[in-house]
C-alpha cells in the first residue's frame, strides 16, 4: 500500500515524464526527506526585519567589463567558410522537432 508522499512522488514523477520504479523509491522517499528537513530549518529562522533582496549581493559588483569592440571581422570574412549562406546568414540544418 503507498503512503501519501510516495503518491506525490508518483504523480510528480508522471507529471514531469520520469518513471520512479518500486526499486527506485524508498531512496526518493529518503531524499524527499532529508530535503523537507532542510526546508523546516528554513522556515524556522526568523525574518521579520529583514528586507527582501533582488540581487544575492548588496553591494554592485564590479568584475563585469563594459563590452568593447576590439577587433571586428567583416561580414563577408564570416560568411566566407560557411557551407550554406542564405540571406546573408549562415544556415544549418533544424535540430528542434
Amino acid at each position: 500500500m503507498m503512503n501519501d508522499i510516495e503518491k506525490m512522488l508518483k504523480q510528480l514523477g508522471r507529471k514531469t515524464m520520469f518513471d520512479v520504479s518500486d526499486e527506485e523509491m524508498p531512496a526518493l522517499i529518503e531524499e524527499y526527506n532529508v530535503f523537507m528537513s532542510h526546508v523546516q530549518a528554513l522556515e524556522a529562522i526568523d525574518t521579520t526585519d529583514v528586507e527582501p533582496l533582488a540581487f544575492p549581493y548588496e553591494i554592485e559588483t564590479t568584475y563585469l567589463r563594459d563590452d568593447d569592440e576590439t577587433y571586428v571581422i567583416s561580414r563577408e570574412d564570416a560568411l566566407k567558410n560557411a557551407k550554406n549562406i542564405q540571406d546573408n546568414q549562415i544556415k544549418v540544418p533544424k535540430v528542434v522537432g
